[in-house]
């Protein structure tokens, strides 16, 4: 999980001087686009959700304005008028296309990080947990039961709606210090 190689604590492990004042004030070489970057995810993700929804099939569809109405609506930066760039952009189809998962799974690795190893990273007793119900399997096992067991919710092991209303509502949270800006 990405959010250990933030943690103030984590990076302290090696500063062997203990002369650095990383463990103060954490890592703060973050993407300053990162932001950004999820934003226009999550905008990839509706328009995915429009090319493949029945919309698609009246005959009036098209591609371009759907994309530059999602963009002038919601995006951060107006459509360039007489571009297509979606029919050039392999991330609609194929591996690239992984970013619903890719947002679904942060947002599921900020809450184990919140809500089991925030206050202390280094928690043996959590680390055994963790290797215990998650990483000894090694994708050998559902991935919602692992979960449910590992969060102590019984309402996540069945990966049905509810559950996926749960991991929903839950934010993404990128940041290991609450308060670093």
């Amino acid at each position: 999980m990405e959010h250990f190689l933030s943690s103030p604590m984590m990076l302290s492990l090696f500063d062997i001087s203990g002369s650095s004042t990383t463990y103060k004030i954490g890592n703060n070489h973050q993407d300053p686009c990162h932001f950004i970057d999820t934003h226009n995810n999550i905008l990839l993700s509706v328009l995915d959700q429009i090319y493949h929804s029945s919309v698609v099939l009246e005959s009036e569809f098209d591609s371009t304005a759907a994309l530059a109405s999602l963009c002038n609506t919601r995006g951060l930066i107006p459509h360039a008028a007489g571009t297509s760039f979606q029919t050039q952009f392999g991330h609609l189809f194929g591996y690239g296309a992984t970013y619903y998962s890719y947002l679904f799974d942060r947002a599921i690795a900020s809450h184990v990080w919140r809500n089991l190893f925030f206050s202390c990273p280094l928690d043996r007793e959590l680390g055994e947990k963790y290797k215990r119900e998650v990483l000894r399997y090694g994708g050998g096992k559902d991935p919602w039961l692992m979960l449910s067991t590992l969060l102590d919710m019984p309402a996540l092991a069945g990966g049905d709606a509810v559950a996926m209303q749960i991991v929903g509502s839950w934010r993404i949270e990128d940041s290991v210090i609450s308060d670093r800006h």
